[in-house]
């Protein structure tokens, strides 16, 4: 079974083939390709004809990127952009093998590609074949033997391949917890692309998120200000070692306090409690309508967690005498009930 399409289209891969003239269908791979990364779109509707992406080619300098209107047939011949991820027959070193590849999708084209002469990129090399997509087996796995181990392909480019494939499926998965439910994500680190400025990409902690627009609130690290960044519009990555995968296996790594009147709700980390430790918060915790308890007003700590704080000390009333009658009375009763715990009969005499 092949992964599932996601819609946005930043972080994705893309081919794109320029110019006005006519391009020969029987040699599609001398159509002068080029290929790169797209890294941020201005709008969310991929069919709207007004859509712009950001884009760094391969080889070039990432400073170098540039907007282009992927519509326009003035600009491009053909627009596709990576759909899945297949084994694909690949020959290396004189042997035949199968490689982990992307598979591509149009985005724009003004030319039919024929069926038998689809694009794939192959991973770790980035070369280019044309194949049938219907003959293609779909990526499930790694599989040292189909990738060549018994064909002579050393260790190290096996374990390359792997760490490759691995990662393009990480990166799917993280696209799809930013998009799809960010309010996991409380106190998660994330790198974010910026789309304009001298340098190419800013750390941040994500604070807060609009359920509506889907829009993050992160504080950048470097400057300790606030942005609102989209991340089904600008290409963001999560930081972490093992943080999506705990995330896709249901674990909490964040919490967010909701808030009845506001779109914008703040986000914490919370520390991940054992089952007695939660046991104990939610006894702490009960309100005082089903305890009998005082009810205690809440601090924030440094961390961002919410503690109770120590209720004041109670208020004496009555004058100095009626104060010390009280006193007085609570010791006898203490006396009087040690007295009658031990079974001693002479506490009449303090009376």
């Amino acid at each position: 079974m092949a992964f599932r399409y996601r819609e946005d289209l930043v972080g994705k891969r893309f081919l794109s083939v320029s110019g006005v003239a006519k391009n020969n269908v029987n040699k599609v791979s001398e159509w002068g390709w080029k290929a790169g990364i797209i890294r941020a779109a201005s709008l969310k509707d991929n069919k709207n004809k007004e859509l712009q992406v950001l884009v760094e080619y391969d080889g070039v300098d990432w400073q170098r990127r540039e907007w282009v209107a992927v519509h326009s047939r003035r600009t491009f011949r053909v627009f596709l952009v990576e759909r899945t991820l297949v084994w694909a027959p690949k020959k290396f070193e004189n042997e035949e093998v199968k490689w982990p590849a992307l598979t591509f999708t149009a985005l724009s084209a003004d030319v039919t590609l024929q069926a038998d002469a689809q694009p794939v990129e192959f991973l770790h090399d980035r070369t280019l074949q044309f194949l049938d997509y219907a003959n293609l087996q779909p990526y499930q796995e790694w599989d040292e033997r189909l990738a060549g181990s018994e064909a002579g392909i050393s260790a190290d480019m096996l374990s390359s391949l792997s760490a490759e494939a691995t990662e393009w499926r990480t990166m799917q998965d993280g696209q799809r917890i930013l998009t799809s439910t960010p309010s996991v994500l409380g106190g998660c680190r994330a790198q974010v692309y910026r789309a304009a400025g001298a340098t190419q990409w800013y750390t941040a902690v994500i604070v807060g998120v609009n359920e509506h627009t889907g829009e993050l609130t992160v504080t950048d690290d470097t400057v300790l200000e606030e942005h609102s960044e989209d991340p089904a519009l600008v290409h963001m990555r999560l930081l972490g070692d093992g943080v999506i995968e705990s995330i896709m296996r249901g674990e909490v790594v964040g919490v967010m306090p909701r808030r009845s009147r506001s779109n914008l709700q703040p986000l914490w980390t919370v520390e991940r409690r054992t089952p007695v430790a939660a046991r104990v918060d939610r006894e702490n915790n009960k309100s005082p309508a089903t305890t009998g308890a005082r009810k205690k007003t809440a601090a924030v700590r440094s961390n961002g967690q919410i503690a109770p704080a120590e209720p004041p000390p109670r208020q004496q009333t009555g004058s100095s005498q009626e104060l010390e009658a009280v006193e007085i009375d609570k010791k006898g009763k203490m006396l009087l009930h040690s007295i009658g715990h031990s079974r001693v009969n002479n506490s009449m005499s303090i009376h």
